[in-house]
């Protein structure tokens, strides 16, 4: 199974049904709804996240969320004064998106049905790009990093969430599943990790990345740093029908810092370069037209 043969529309279908948070809460789409999912996700999932997306620091910026799934995070930066735009290639994430945004009062000034590799912006337009999760669901993420350069202004900051290759990726998807359970031989290998990754499991496509292949991917963006966060399974949550440790384990792995060891999410931030200079040929290019040349063949 190649990335590239995966079909969107799938993709699509997958994620309608399965929309990310909505399993935090078993309430209507109402106001109590949408402010425990908040509150699970800050406090319960994702507890770097208040920290490391920023939402308290980008007022009056045009910020872009590629991914809104429920719009949570949309709706953190707009509360804090920034001027939002989401997309998703979901039409229930649009839906509910929206209506978060009029249950709390708020504004976005474009939440649109669009795909992460074809933005519908023009280029040098936003502030902050910013995606949690989601670039490793869709079959080009390199066509999705050469966008978010694109629709960045020059100096404008991206916030991306990614999948690592960590500890559990071997022991539990390739080890446990892949090996001893045939999953391997049966599937191969992108389909043992498709099923294997996400709440439901059964994913249509998840990309797990290595450091290497990150750093690769935002090889022509300033100031780069690709960090370690969240233990998750096993630790913070116990989906897949597995377990969760005792709380007391967790607390000495978080009071010891292994998070940043053997966390299983990268959080990459960086910077739109001015422009590039291709040593070979002395021609200035944007950012996302060296990155989109280099890596078509992807």
């Amino acid at each position: 199974m190649k990335k590239k043969d995966v079909d969107k529309k799938k993709i699509n279908e997958y994620w309608e049904k399965n929309t990310p948070q909505k399993w935090y809460s078993d309430r209507e789409n109402d106001l109590l709804f949408f402010n425990e999912l908040a509150y699970k996700r800050y406090n319960v999932f994702y507890k770097y996240l208040k920290s490391e997306a920023e939402f308290e620091y980008h007022r009056n910026e045009k910020v872009l969320e590629i991914g809104v799934g429920i719009g949570t995070d949309l709706i953190s930066y707009a509360k804090n004064g920034a001027k939002v735009s989401g997309i998703d290639l979901s039409q229930e994430a649009i839906n509910l998106t929206t209506k978060h945004f009029q249950t709390l009062g708020l504004k976005a000034d474009n939440l649109l049905i669009a795909d992460a590799e074809n933005l519908p912006f023009e280029e040098n337009y936003f502030d902050l790009v910013y995606s949690f999760g989601v670039l490793h669901h869709t079959p080009d993420t390199y066509k999705a990093v050469s966008e978010i350069l694109r629709v960045l202004k020059p100096q404008g900051k991206f916030i991306v969430m990614l999948y690592r290759k960590g500890w559990k990726h071997y022991l539990k998807r390739l080890l446990i599943n892949g090996l001893f359970k045939g999953q391997l031989f049966k599937y191969g290998y992108q389909k043992t990790i498709n099923k294997n990754t996400e709440v439901k499991g059964d994913s249509p496509l998840t990309i797990i990345f290595k450091k290497s292949e990150i750093k690769r991917m935002f090889a022509v963006a300033n100031k780069v740093t690709i960090e370690k966060h969240r233990l998750g399974e096993f630790f913070d949550y116990a989906p897949y029908e597995t377990i969760k440790l005792p709380a007391f384990i967790t607390r000495i792995f978080y009071l010891f810092g292994l998070e940043k060891l053997l966390g299983e999410n990268y959080i990459i931030k960086g910077y739109k370069k001015n422009e590039v200079t291709l040593s070979s040929n002395k021609k200035k290019l944007s950012a996302w037209e060296v990155l989109t040349d280099t890596y078509k063949n992807y």
